[in-house]
């Protein structure tokens, strides 16, 4: 067995090569069309079922075909072509939305971390003490609460 690292290696390597067929049965089933050729809207609604499921049988269901008919389709360029071009823009979709989810959290992360900044200047101007600790670091004691937020009297007694 190799090294975690060869083993990785082979792993990426074996998927770009995959990658590299995808590009190539795609590029293939496009130049094979003939001008005009367009898919029917049960064949689009199969194409979308196919994104969305794990399986064949799966995507034939959701689209109300039967697994022969959808198998025959994946045999034809042109519903093999607009299935990799749908897949491609599903993932490019994908992509901006996470590049826009991204920037928001970060706007929100950046607010946050100003918020915090003015409430410490808050409390250093009237000289609160700002502890950074969460009630997880917080000692308990034998009934499960904050230690640090019992009293105890001179007998060594708790107060609640």
């Amino acid at each position: 067995m190799g090294t975690f690292r060869q083993v990785a290696m082979s792993r990426i390597w074996d998927a770009l090569q995959k990658v590299e067929k995808l590009r190539d049965v795609e590029e293939v089933a496009s130049s094979a069309l003939p001008n005009g050729i367009r898919l029917t809207d049960k064949q689009r609604l199969a194409i979308r079922a196919l994104l969305r499921t794990s399986t064949v049988e799966e995507a034939a269901a959701a689209a109300d075909v039967t697994e022969v008919t959808l198998r025959r389709w994946l045999a034809r360029p042109a519903f093999v072509a607009e299935y990799y071009r749908a897949g491609r823009n599903e993932i490019e979709e994908s992509m901006r939305r996470l590049d826009s989810a991204t920037e928001t959290a970060m706007a929100v992360l950046e607010q946050a971390h100003e918020l915090m900044d003015a409430v410490r200047t808050r409390c250093d101007r009237l000289g609160v003490a700002t502890d950074t600790t969460t009630r997880d670091d917080c000692p308990r004691d034998e009934n499960g609460r904050d230690a640090s937020a019992t009293e105890t009297e001179p007998n060594g007694s708790v107060v609640a």
